[in-house]
């Protein structure tokens, strides 16, 4: 089974089951909550942050510290970064996987929302260098802190993520602020966390991993 296969069957196992009760696995929404959640939020995500450093700053993380009228808005976000992080500290705590589980992905969609804010583009990297680096320091850094929330669900995407930050995990910390990752640190190189799966695969997903006879 490879990361990504282990990564979502833990992913969809945990984030479908009731906190305290029975559940039943659909094939078919597994495959939706791959492509939907682990895709498009996640996965995307960090292509799209990985790739625009190695893609226009040759994988060295720009002086983000220079937008000092804070037009990126990065003390918004780090405040609700931390307030998700309140969430999901409390949620693990209590043993409430599921909701920890969620927290995080519900991170991963404010870095994906703070990307969209600022427009990160060419137009955004050739006309406002400063608002560019201040929104690529901060969706890096959070980044990074994804992969230490989501490493008790997902170790292989954890590990994936490090790689690509070029960074040992993160240990989860109290309280969040931009600055794990430091102006001119090296990157790693863009791979994908994972690949779409169609939906007329699964047969053949029920075959490979549904216990059918072959």
């Amino acid at each position: 089974m490879t990361g990504q296969t282990s990564s979502t069957f833990r992913y969809y196992l945990i984030s479908a089951r009731p906190e305290s009760a029975d559940s039943q696995f659909l094939w078919r929404d597994f495959i939706a909550k791959h492509n939907t959640e682990l895709l498009n939020n996640l996965g995307n995500l960090v292509n799209r942050v990985i790739k625009f450093l190695n893609s226009k700053y040759a994988g060295i993380v720009p002086d983000y510290t220079r937008d000092t009228d804070d037009i990126a808005g990065i003390k918004k976000f780090e405040a609700d970064v931390n307030e998700l992080l309140t969430t999901y500290i409390e949620a693990m705590d209590s043993l409430r996987l599921k909701n920890g589980l969620h927290t995080a992905m519900a991170m991963s969609a404010r870095v994906n929302l703070l990307l969209q804010d600022n427009k990160l583009d060419n137009h955004l990297f050739n006309n406002f260098p400063d608002r560019c680096a201040a929104t690529l320091g901060a969706a890096l850094n959070a980044v990074y802190l994804l992969s230490a929330l989501l490493s008790p669900f997902m170790p292989a995407t954890s590990d994936a993520i490090d790689e690509q930050v070029n960074a040992p995990r993160l240990a989860v910390p109290d309280q969040w602020k931009v600055g794990d990752i430091l102006p001119g640190h090296q990157i790693g190189n863009a791979a994908y966390l994972f690949k779409k799966i169609d939906e007329s695969e699964e047969a053949v997903w029920k075959i490979n991993f549904g216990g059918i006879p072959k």
